[in-house]
C-alpha cells in the first residue's frame, strides 16, 4: 500500500448507505471539507439532520448504475454486499478511489486510523489485515502525544517560513530545522514544547552566522496579517472542572468565537457543542512540563487578536486567581490589544465546598487566605508570613498547587505555634467525576495524604470549618459521586445522573472537536447511549485518552445493546425501565477508569 494525504477540501465525494459506519465516512469527509453527496433509500436520523441544516446532499433513492464516476472520491457502506460490489466496480473502471467498509477486497484504498494534534495527522494502517491492532495502536499514541504537539506543529510551520525568507543554502536550512527540532522536541519522553519568540531569534542569528546567505527568494516577506484590525481577547475563567460551573457570559464568548485558547485544567468545561469552525489552541502545563513557555502564549494571543480574530483565553478557575491573567493582561495592553476579563469561579471556594467545607462560618472563621503553596519552597525571600497565620485561630487557609510542598507547609506552620490537632484537609480534582479528598489534622495531613496517593492538581485546607467536611460532605452522599458519565446532549437521563451526583458531559450529534477535548480530559467511568444512532455518533470518540477499557456503557434498550455488540464495545450492559432505573444500577455498580 502506498501512503497519501489527499486533500478534498471543496472536492464532492460520494457515500453510499445511510447507516452508522456510513455516518462515520460521512463525519470524516466533513471534517476535511468534502462536499458530500449521500445516495440511500433510508438514512439514519444523524444523516437526516446534516441534509436539513445543508451541510450534505442526501438522495433519498439506491444506487444507480455507474454514478460513482463522477466524484474525486467514494464510500460504500451498505448491507448489501452485491450493491457495494458494484459501487466498486463503477469507481475503479473510472479512476476513481474506492473503499468499501469491512472489504478489504473491494477497496482501492484503505482508512488509517488517525491521530490528530491540530495540523499534525499521524495515521496507522495495516492495509486492512489487522485492524484490531491498528486501533490499539492508536490508543497508545493518543497517550504519547499530547494536545501540545498541535501548537509545536503550528510553531514549526511559522519557524519554516522565517527560515525560507532567509534565502539560506539547502544545508543550511537543514541545521537551522535540525537545531529548532533539538531544542523543542524530548525524544526519550516524546514531548513537544513551542520556544519563545528570543528562542527562535537566537537560532536563526546562529543559522546566519554559520554560513553565508547564498541568495534570497523573489517573493517579499508576507506582512502581518492585521485586515480588519485588532481583535477582541476575553480572559475567561472556566472555573475549577465542572463543566456546570462555566459562567453563562463565559459560554457566550466561547460560543462566539474565533479561536480559543485553552489551558489543561480547563479543558474539561470546554461546551461540547462548541462550533467545529472554532480553532482550538492547547496550552496547558502539568507539574514540570511546560510545552507552551508564558511568553508563546502572550505572543499568541497578540497573533491571533492582531489576525481581527475573538479570541477566548479559557483558563481554570478565575483568571486573576494563580492563574497568570494579570501578565497575559499587561502584555495585551503593552500591544495595544483590546482585552476583557470573566471571571469564574476559584477552586479555593469551589473545591471546599463540593467536599463539604465552607470556608467561612460565623464565629469560627472570619477571614480566608488564598496562597500558593510553592512560596513554602522559597526559603529566602517568601512573600507569606507564615508565622503570622499560624497565629490566627479564625481563618481559613486555602493554598493551591500544594501537594509536593505539603510537609515544608506543615512544618512551617507547626514552627509557627499552629494547634497539632487544628483540622486539614487535601482535596484533589476537586467538582469533578476524578474528585477525591482527605480529611486529617495538619499534623496527620502529609502522611495520609501520602498513604491515598494524592496527585496535583489538588490544593489543601487548613482551618475550624474542615471539622463540619463530615456532616456536610453532600457530594460524597450522592449515589453516583466520583462518576464521570458521557451521554449524547439533549437526553432525558443527564439531570437526574447530574442530581445524583455524576459529572455528565454531553456530546452534540455529529460529535465536535471540542467535545474530544473535553472528553478526552479526564478518565470517562460510564457512557449512557439511547439509540443505535447515538452509539454510531459516539463511536469515534472510543479508544481515545478519556475512554479506556474499564468504561462501562449503559444501553438503554435492546436495540441499541444489539448496535453496541455489532460495533464491539466493551463492558455494555443492558437497561430497560425509566432513568431512575439506570441511576439505581449505576450506583451499584462499580466502574474502573481504563
Amino acid at each position: 500500500m502506498f501512503p497519501v494525504m489527499l486533500q478534498l477540501a471543496g472536492r464532492r465525494c460520494l457515500v453510499v448507505g445511510g447507516g452508522g459506519v456510513a455516518l462515520r465516512k460521512v463525519q470524516a469527509l466533513l471534517a476535511e471539507g468534502a462536499e458530500v453527496v449521500l445516495v440511500a433509500p433510508e438514512a439514519v436520523r444523524v444523516l437526516e439532520e446534516l441534509s436539513d441544516s445543508g451541510r450534505i446532499v442526501l438522495e433519498r433513492r439506491p444506487y444507480e448504475e455507474g454514478e460513482a464516476a463522477g466524484y474525486a472520491l467514494v464510500f460504500a457502506a451498505t448491507a448489501d454486499r452485491e450493491v457495494n460490489r458494484k459501487v466498486f466496480e463503477d469507481a475503479s473502471g473510472a479512476g476513481v478511489w474506492v473503499n468499501v467498509a469491512d472489504d478489504p477486497e473491494l477497496c482501492s484504498f484503505h482508512m488509517p486510523a488517525v491521530v490528530r494534534r491540530g495540523p499534525l495527522h499521524v495515521a496507522i494502517a495495516s492495509g486492512g489485515s489487522a485492524p484490531f491492532a491498528v486501533r490499539r495502536l492508536r490508543r497508545l499514541l493518543e497517550r504519547l502525544l499530547g494536545p501540545e504537539w498541535g501548537e509545536w506543529m503550528d510553531a514549526a510551520a511559522r519557524f519554516r517560513e522565517r527560515v525560507r525568507r532567509l534565502g539560506l543554502a539547502g544545508a543550511c536550512r537543514e541545521a537551522a530545522f535540525e537545531a529548532w527540532f533539538s531544542a523543542t522536541v524530548d525524544t526519550e519522553r516524546h514531548r513537544a514544547r513551542v520556544p519563545a519568540a528570543s528562542e527562535e531569534d537566537a537560532l536563526l542569528e546562529r543559522a546566519l552566522a554559520g554560513a553565508p546567505v547564498c541568495g534570497r527568494e523573489a517573493t517579499e516577506p508576507a506582512a502581518e496579517a492585521n485586515v480588519s484590525g485588532p481583535g477582541l481577547v476575553s480572559l475567561v475563567g472556566a472555573g475549577p472542572g465542572n463543566p456546570g460551573l462555566l459562567t453563562v457570559r463565559g459560554r457566550r464568548r466561547l460560543m462566539a468565537a474565533d479561536a480559543v485558547v485553552y489551558d489543561r485544567l480547563a479543558a474539561p468545561a470546554l461546551p461540547c457543542d462548541l462550533p467545529d469552525r472554532i480553532e482550538l489552541h492547547c496550552v496547558g502545563k502539568t507539574a514540570g512540563r511546560h510545552p507552551v513557555p508564558q511568553e508563546a502564549i502572550n505572543e499568541l494571543l497578540v497573533r491571533l487578536a492582531r489576525e481581527g480574530k475573538r479570541v477566548v483565553r479559557l483558563k481554570g478557575g478565575d483568571p486573576f486567581v494563580f492563574g497568570r491573567g494579570g501578565e497575559e493582561a499587561e502584555a495585551l495592553a503593552a500591544a495595544g490589544v483590546p482585552f476583557e476579563v470573566v471571571p469564574g469561579v476559584t477552586a479555593g471556594i469551589a473545591a471546599p465546598a463540593w467536599a463539604g467545607i465552607p470556608v467561612t462560618h460565623r464565629r469560627e472563621a472570619v477571614r480566608v487566605t488564598l496562597l500558593t503553596a510553592h512560596e513554602c519552597s522559597k526559603r529566602d525571600g517568601t512573600q507569606v508570613r507564615w508565622d503570622l497565620l499560624a497565629q490566627d485561630p479564625s481563618a481559613t487557609i486555602v493554598g493551591y498547587m500544594g501537594v509536593t510542598v505539603l510537609p515544608s507547609v506543615v512544618e512551617r506552620l507547626l514552627e509557627g505555634g499552629m494547634d497539632p490537632v487544628t483540622p486539614a484537609a487535601m482535596v484533589e480534582r476537586g467538582t469533578t467525576g476524578a474528585q477525591r479528598s482527605v480529611v486529617a489534622t495538619l499534623e496527620t495531613l502529609p502522611s495520609r495524604v501520602s498513604e491515598a496517593g494524592i496527585r496535583p492538581p489538588a490544593l489543601f485546607v487548613i482551618g475550624p470549618t474542615v471539622g463540619h467536611a463530615e456532616r456536610l460532605d453532600w457530594a460524597g452522599r450522592c449515589p453516583l459521586v466520583g462518576r464521570r458519565v458521557l451521554t449524547v446532549a439533549g437526553c432525558r437521563w443527564a439531570e437526574p445522573l447530574e442530581l445524583a451526583g455524576a459529572e455528565v458531559i454531553e456530546a452534540g450529534v455529529p460529535v465536535t472537536p471540542a467535545a474530544e477535548v473535553a472528553v478526552n480530559a479526564l478518565p470517562l467511568t460510564d457512557v449512557v447511549v439511547g439509540t443505535p444512532e447515538d452509539a454510531d455518533a459516539l463511536d469515534v470518540l472510543r479508544g481515545g485518552v478519556g475512554w479506556g477499557n474499564g468504561v462501562v456503557v449503559w444501553c438503554v434498550g435492546e436495540a441499541v445493546w444489539n448496535r453496541v455488540r455489532e460495533l464491539g464495545w466493551p463492558g455494555a450492559r443492558k437497561i430497560g425501565g425509566g432513568h431512575e432505573r439506570l441511576v439505581e444500577r449505576m450506583g451499584a455498580a462499580v466502574a474502573v477508569p481504563g
